[in-house]
């Protein structure tokens, strides 16, 4: 990508209404698995590759200004940027496998060189939703401001962008955490053959597991071990090419055609 536009600085993605992004169109998945035409979910995503990919290539700084919701898609372009700021209205999720379909942007792969591998396969196999400052804790955002402050946090993030973002120490809780998801299979945990013990923390994500599409969180589990390890190129063309795998199932139609009406009634099919 040429330097193009020398005046600009930086660049500043934010939501214009109430969300950041609340996600991709459920119904267009649900159309194009209707009339048959997958290829057209592929060509969507692959696009969505495209571009997610020239922001996280953009010679300029890109910083992603979160004040509201950010789920699937939404998280996923707030990860192609530099920097992550957002206001304590800012909540993150990835809800993709309660749906039957994993992170297919980049999600699998970039949220798992931001947090590692045992938080990655927390987040996106449980879909818990984080508060902004939560978020910040585990490393999934870099700054969490009041709303006044914003523009400035953003100024400053633009300015520090060059740096990779650095880890922050993680509580008890979250190594708990990370310890139980680095250690354990997630089709295991949702089919109950994982023991939690008494942590609040880990019954609470058993739980949330045991609702989950199978075949999903299998690729997705598979997608941040096996992508998350190498080079990003290598793990985001791994979310493509498992992409009419997981569409092709029974369970992501369930889990599409569903949302919003009832509550999915998973097959591992």
């Amino acid at each position: 990508m040429k330097n193009q536009l020398p005046a600009v600085r930086g660049i500043v993605i934010a939501g214009s209404g109430k969300a950041f992004v609340a996600g991709a169109d459920i119904r267009f998945f649900v159309k194009a698995i209707d009339s048959g035409d997958l290829d057209r979910i592929v060509r969507f995503t692959r696009a969505g590759h495209d571009l997610l990919n020239e922001i996280d290539a953009c010679p300029k700084p890109v910083v992603a200004r979160v004040h509201g919701l950010a789920l699937g898609g939404g998280v996923e372009l707030a990860l192609a940027c530099d920097r992550i700021v957002a206001t304590p209205k800012g909540a993150l999720s990835f809800p993709e496998t309660g749906i039957g379909i994993y992170p297919g942007l980049g999600g699998t792969q970039r949220a798992t060189r931001r947090v590692g591998v045992g938080l990655a396969k927390w987040l996106i196999g449980t879909g818990e939703l984080l508060t902004a400052e939560e978020a910040k804790a585990v490393g999934l955002v870099d700054a969490v401001v009041p709303h006044e402050e914003l523009d400035r946090a953003v100024r400053e993030a633009l300015s520090e962008a060059s740096a990779a973002p650095a880890r922050p120490e993680l509580s008890e809780r979250h190594r708990t955490l990370e310890r139980f998801f680095s250690s354990n299979d997630l089709v295991a945990v949702r089919e109950g053959k994982v023991d939690a013990g008494q942590d609040a923390s880990l019954v609470k994500a058993v739980k949330r597991i045991s609702a989950k599409a199978p075949v999903a969180l299998r690729l997705a589990q598979e997608l941040i071990e096996k992508g998350g390890s190498g080079k990003l190129e290598a793990g985001l063309a791994m979310e493509l090419d498992h992409l009419l795998e997981i569409f092709r199932t029974r369970d992501a139609y369930e889990g599409l055609s569903t949302v919003g009406k009832r509550t999915p009634a998973f097959e591992g099919r």
